[in-house]
């Protein structure tokens, strides 16, 4: 759920360095809520979808012409089959300390962009990018059953107003429900991973 992606990212993130965004697309809404001013981010997807968008290969080795401070990798992750390569040559271009700010979902439908290969365990991505020299902290941003069923009925509800009176009814309801059934919170939409370069 894009909602809960980006009440995280107001709450936790804001970024005042030059900044990556690979895999940006042109729904980035999120954009407006982790920088004051867009000069500081440059986008880089498969496709130019706009004058300012960098095409670039995500499936190939690559090194960005400069260093970046800050890299974004949200929702990209699992349509690249070449996961290895993406990650080493994101390492090459950031910074010494740099940080990646990467978004991907877990329990989530088969969504194409043009192909969806991957749904990664947070424990598989802490171990895969510790071994690629990054410094990793998770934050599980969408958990509990709850959850997981608004996202399966906002897939089939097409009216808005729909969506918005069921939204707060669930939420509510998986937070009733933390309280007294904490092993179900192993069930998971979404997560974010904050790497950083050694």
């Amino acid at each position: 759920m894009r909602a809960s992606h980006n009440l995280y990212l107001k709450k936790n993130l804001f970024l005042r360095n030059l900044t990556a965004d690979l895999g940006s697309g042109k729904n980035n809404d999120y954009k407006k809520l982790i920088f004051k001013n867009k000069d500081y981010v440059e986008n880089f997807d498969f496709h130019k979808t706009d004058q300012f968008t960098n095409v670039i290969d995500l499936e190939k080795k690559f090194i960005l012409k400069k260093k970046y401070k800050n890299i974004l990798l949200f929702n990209v992750l699992e349509h690249v089959e070449n996961k290895d390569i993406l990650i080493q040559s994101i390492h090459k271009s950031l910074k010494k300390k740099g940080r990646l700010e990467l978004f991907v979902p877990f329990m989530y439908r088969y969504h194409g962009d043009p192909k969806d290969f991957y749904r990664f365990t947070h424990t598989f991505l802490e171990n895969f990018l510790k071994r690629k020299g990054f410094k990793v902290k998770i934050v599980l941003i969408s958990v509990g059953p709850f959850n997981i069923i608004l996202e399966i009925l906002f897939k089939y509800l097409k009216f808005k107003i729909l969506k918005i009176i069921f939204s707060p009814f669930f939420i509510f309801i998986n937070k009733i429900f933390f309280n007294f059934f904490q092993r179900f919170y192993k069930l998971l939409l979404w997560y974010s991973l904050q790497l950083y370069k050694d």
